[in-house]
């Protein structure tokens, strides 16, 4: 590694960190930020280039021999990057990596066979996308697609809550949700709005198609009449005990899990 010691805070090589006191400026800069040594090590075996590594002194000496060769690390004294993130940096090490350009639906999933799809239409709240994509990971999904005015699949937040799964899984982002209906329907998925209605069909009578897209609506409101009447079908999980809901991601492990009991 090429290993640099830095002294001051004013050091302009810093600058990609000062960033990180922000609330996610890194979506605009084409850039996103890991930390921690567990996803920071995911970020070395990602696909992802790595542009700089920050780590304390008190953190390399057990982390360095991970390091790839070649990669830069700044290194500084715990307090001046306490100093610098706005923080406690407890964590002892944090990178910077370059985004790469959102794929596209028709490039992200298999062109035929069992496909399984997650579809947030505005999921604000970054620990439910986080929880989100690592759920997708987990019951096999080939693709996320987080629709317009979702949470940012790569802000650090969301990062550490889905354990950096996301780092080896498509993430489609940026399309209009009613868009990303129409288009999963064009790649023979049927999609299946998740919802909470005495109409929609019950989850545990539902045999789902070996190609599905599960659609996912805001933390709040749900999915919008607009999106859940574009659906193919309309699903809802039977409660006891009078509970209205469940959290998203919640549903979203059930949803899952009752597919893949099926394929």
């Amino acid at each position: 590694m090429n290993r640099i010691r830095i002294e001051s805070i004013d050091d302009p090589r810093l600058d990609a960190f000062r960033s990180m006191k922000k609330s996610n400026s890194t979506r605009s800069q084409d850039t996103f930020i890991a930390e921690g040594t567990t996803l920071v090590e995911r970020l070395f075996r990602s696909p992802y280039e790595v542009q700089t590594v920050l780590a304390s002194t008190q953190k390399l000496g057990n982390f360095a021999d991970r390091i790839p060769d070649g990669t830069t690390v700044l290194e500084v004294d715990r307090d001046l990057a306490t100093q610098l993130v706005g923080y406690s940096f407890h964590l002892g090490v944090v990178a910077v990596a370059a985004r790469k350009p959102s794929p596209t639906l028709a490039d992200a999933v298999p062109p035929d066979g069992a496909s399984l799809v997650l579809l947030a239409e505005h999921m604000i709240d970054q620990q439910n996308v986080g929880l989100l994509i690592r759920i997708a990971s987990a019951f096999g999904a080939d693709a996320v697609v987080l629709g317009a005015g979702s949470a940012d699949g790569f802000s650090r937040r969301v990062l550490r809550v889905s354990t950096g799964n996301g780092l080896f899984m498509p993430i489609v982002e940026g399309a209009a949700a009613g868009q990303a209906v129409d288009d999963l329907k064009s790649l023979n998925y049927t999609c299946c709005a998740t919802v909470l209605t005495s109409s929609a069909t019950e989850l545990a009578n539902y045999s789902f198609p070996a190609r599905t897209a599960l659609v996912f609506g805001n933390e709040t409101h749900g999915l919008t009449a607009e999106i859940a009447g574009s659906c193919d079908e309309r699903l809802t999980i039977s409660m006891h005990n009078d509970t209205d809901s469940v959290n998203v991601a919640i549903a979203a492990g059930i949803f899952c899990h009752s597919y893949r009991s099926q394929h």
